[in-house]
């Protein structure tokens, strides 16, 4: 979904499939409508968080105070929607929004081998997306466009920073026959921690991170990735250890340590994640699987958060900013420039590793209990 203001007060937002207009945009106005309509209220109420925990209220109010102080106003659409959609419009499938378990050996094995073997030959891998604008077709689609003219820009620009700074794009290893083998031979795992019947929409890989990468906080696709996973395929083994930062439903910071064949479970488009600390090593490899309930309808829950954005979104706001830390928007990617790591709860965070004692077929998260995900052995998968 792409948003941008036309001015301060007209906002049109453009989808690919809109329940109630065949142009395929929503004006402003009629958002706000919609909004009165549902006698919605801003602030939200206590009540209206999901879950409704403490800890999951003051961090989505803190960086609701951030937002509201935002000055970039495309910007600050786009932090509402993310913060409007994971703290108060998304359901919660699980106590604590992520887990660690295990992946299963052959799997793990079998993606390990390709992974080496795609670094025995790093020279001829592409950089992630440097593709997309050297595809002919795409270029022919786009050459009558107005906005192809900007597209070629954006090219451009990111082919000078990919210049500036090669080592900080990921490369990516072709992991097709295992990206589906992956996406099918897990969905049982995302199924018992979830609780629910999950249908699988993409497994993304291998994704190999380079030096001085790092990934700034956001949550993933409402639409497509509700229950998720890291399947962490190896590492430099003489880089530093690379934490994944992510929040969970009682408002505490972790960062998890993978080692090859963990397995990192959690509600992707709920939970704000990240790499935010900069890596310091060779290379860091990962496969990502995305699934969603069988249920789900996303277009309609993401029509929610859009009417759910209050109609003060792009007003000045009053009160003193002094004491708040300072908020930036990249798109759909959030950062605190201000702070270590440009992520101020990382000054307290709980840091998480699997347990030597875990198994397949167990779970583990932020009580530290580890629990059985009721599976059958991974051989019978």
């Amino acid at each position: 979904m792409r948003i941008f203001t036309k001015t301060a007060a007209v906002a049109i937002i453009f989808c690919t499939s809109l329940p109630f207009a065949s142009s395929n945009e929503l004006m402003e106005e009629e958002r706000i409508a919609e909004y009165h309509k549902r006698n919605y209220q801003w602030p939200p109420a206590p009540s209206e968080y999901v879950p409704n925990t403490p800890g999951w209220r003051s961090i989505h109010q803190r960086r609701l105070n951030q937002t509201a102080h935002l000055e970039d106003s495309d910007g600050a659409y786009n932090a509402y929607l993310s913060i409007v959609h994971s703290a108060l419009m998304s359901p919660n499938f699980t106590e604590f929004g992520w887990g660690l378990t295990k992946a299963p050996k052959s799997l793990v094995d079998a993606l390990h081998e390709n992974l080496m073997n795609g670094l025995r030959h790093a020279e001829d891998l592409l950089v992630e997306d440097a593709e997309l604008f050297h595809d002919e077709e795409y270029d022919e689609e786009y050459e009558d466009s107005e906005d192809f003219e900007a597209l070629y820009d954006r090219h451009v620009h990111v082919q000078k920073l990919k210049d500036e700074n090669p080592l900080e794009f990921p490369l990516m290893i072709p992991n097709e026959q295992l990206n589906q083998r992956a996406l099918e031979e897990l969905l049982p795992i995302h199924e018992a921690w979830s609780g629910i019947k999950l249908k699988g929409n993409n497994a993304y890989g291998l994704r190999v991170y380079r030096n001085h990468s790092n990934l700034q906080m956001h949550i993933d696709e409402s639409t497509t990735h509700i229950i998720s996973s890291i399947l962490h395929v190896g590492h430099d083994p003489d880089g530093e250890p690379w934490p994944l930062v992510i929040e969970d439903f009682q408002g505490n910071t972790h960062e998890v340590y993978l080692e090859t064949g963990d397995m990192l479970l959690y509600e992707s488009s709920k939970c704000f994640h990240g790499r935010p600390k900069r890596y310091n090593g060779k290379w860091y490899s990962s496969l990502f699987t995305h699934y969603y309930p069988v249920d789900w309808d996303g277009d309609e829950l993401s029509w929610d958060a859009h009417y759910r954005i209050p109609p003060s979104w792009d007003d000045e706001p009053d009160d003193d900013i002094a004491a708040l830390d300072k908020l930036i928007i990249t798109k759909t990617s959030f950062k605190e420039p201000e702070c270590e790591h440009e992520w101020c709860s990382m000054k307290n965070t709980t840091k998480s590793k699997s347990p030597e004692d875990l198994v397949f077929g167990q779970v583990v998260s932020t009580d530290g209990k580890i629990k059985s995900l009721g599976l059958d052995s991974e051989d019978e998968l």
